[in-house]
C-alpha cells in the first residue's frame, strides 16, 4: 500500500494544545490527525514527525504477552550442542553470563545480563502492563512513568546484538564441531522478532493520547 505523506500547514492559526516540535529542526508544526499508512512530515528539513500505526495497542498487547511467554524458554533452555570428536557441549543465554561473570569479567557480565535479560524483560512487561490498561480503557497514575521509562529502555535492549554473536560462533565452529540446534535457539530467534516487531508496532502518539484522554 502507498504511503500517503501530510504536511502541515503553517499559514494556518496553531492550537497550543495540538503543537508539536520538530525533533531534527525545532520547527513548531501543527499536529494533524493521520490514518495508518500516511505520515507526517516536517516541511523544512523533512524529518518524519509521526507514522500511525492501525490497531497499535492490541497489536503491541498481543507481541508483549508472546513475548513474556517466550522468555523464559529462550533464556534458560539450551542454544546450541556442539559435538567435537564425541564431546558434546551445551550452553544457555544464562550459561552465558555466569560464565562471563565467573570468567572474572565482571562489568561485561553486568552489561550482558542487563542488554540480553534484564532490560527485555521490563520492556515486555512494562508494554504488556500498559497496553491491557489501555485495551480495558484504564489509566492509572503509573502508566505515564511505566511509558516514559518503556520509552528510555527501547535503546538498551540489544537482543539482536546477542544473536550477531550467536551467528558468528556459528561461522566460527561450524568447520570445527557438529552444531545442533536446540530448543532455546528457536525461541530465541522468535523472542528476537517479537522485540523488533513490538518496537516497530507501538505507536507513541496513539499511546499517550490514550493516557492523556484517560488523565483529563
Amino acid at each position: 500500500m502507498a504511503t500517503n505523506t501530510v504536511k502541515p500547514d503553517l499559514t494556518s492559526g496553531f492550537d497550543l494544545n495540538q503543537v508539536l516540535a520538530c525533533p531534527g529542526c525545532d520547527l513548531l508544526l501543527e499536529k494533524l490527525t493521520l490514518a495508518p499508512g500516511e505520515k507526517l512530515i516536517c516541511p523544512r528539513c523533512g524529518e518524519t514527525l509521526h507514522t500511525p500505526k492501525k490497531d497499535s495497542i492490541n497489536h503491541s498487547l498481543v507481541l508483549a504477552l508472546t513475548g513474556l511467554l517466550l522468555f523464559p524458554y529462550a533464556i534458560f533452555m539450551p542454544i546450541m550442542t556442539l559435538d567435537t570428536m564425541g564431546i558434546k557441549n551445551t550452553g544457555t543465554i544464562f550459561d552465558g553470563v555466569i560464565s562471563t561473570w565467573n570468567s572474572g569479567y565482571i562489568f561485561v557480565a553486568l552489561i550482558l545480563a542487563l542488554t540480553s535479560i534484564i532490560f527485555p524483560l521490563i520492556k515486555f512487561m512494562l508494554l504488556f502492563c500498559i497496553s491491557l490498561n489501555l485495551k480495558l480503557n484504564r489509566t492509572p497514575y503509573y502508566l505515564i512513568s511505566f511509558m516514559r521509562t518503556y520509552i528510555h529502555l527501547d535503546e538498551w535492549g540489544m537482543l539482536e546484538v546477542f544473536m550477531i554473536g550467536i551467528l558468528v560462533t556459528i561461522i566460527k565452529m561450524h568447520h570445527m564441531a557438529n552444531i545442533h540446534y536446540n530448543v532455546g535457539f528457536f525461541c530465541f530467534v522468535a523472542l528476537m522478532m517479537v522485540a523488533l516487531g513490538s518496537s516497530l508496532m507501538l505507536d507513541k502518539e496513539e499511546f499517550w493520547f490514550a493516557i492523556e484522554q484517560g488523565e483529563s
